[in-house]
């Protein structure tokens, strides 16, 4: 009975001896694990990301030529549009140039005063 008692007592100091040595090991193993379940967590919203940029990136490829054809309409109905407005605005100038030589001619022609008859 009494190497019984001794056996659980050496046991017991035993126990104690391997609690303190694997105690660390234990810490730094949940340490370890903590620090994988992070990396994975961060693994999984990097693979997200991956799919989701990757899925963005072929959409704007596939956009790129219709937003360039949409942009040269643009620029060339800009350019119809000045044309149209520079070729107005010389024909404005034009009126502009003969309506002037036209007030001109009137302004040097015969004085309307002069050619009154005087009143008796």
């Amino acid at each position: 009975y009494q190497r019984r008692v001794r056996e659980a007592v050496v046991s017991t100091q035993s126990t104690g001896k391997l609690k303190i040595v694997l105690g660390g090991y234990q810490a730094k193993a949940m340490a370890l694990c903590k620090q994988i379940e992070e990396i994975n967590d961060q693994l999984d919203t990097v693979s997200v990301e991956n799919v989701t940029y990757t899925r963005l990136r072929e959409s704007e490829q596939n956009i790129i030529p219709v937003r360039i054809k949409k942009l040269e309409d643009h620029v060339k109905r800009q350019t119809e549009r000045e044309k149209q407005l520079q070729a107005r605005f010389k024909s404005l100038l034009d009126q502009r140039k003969d309506l002037t030589l036209e007030i001109a001619k009137l302004d040097i022609g015969p004085d309307p005063v002069q050619h009154q008859q005087p009143v008796e």
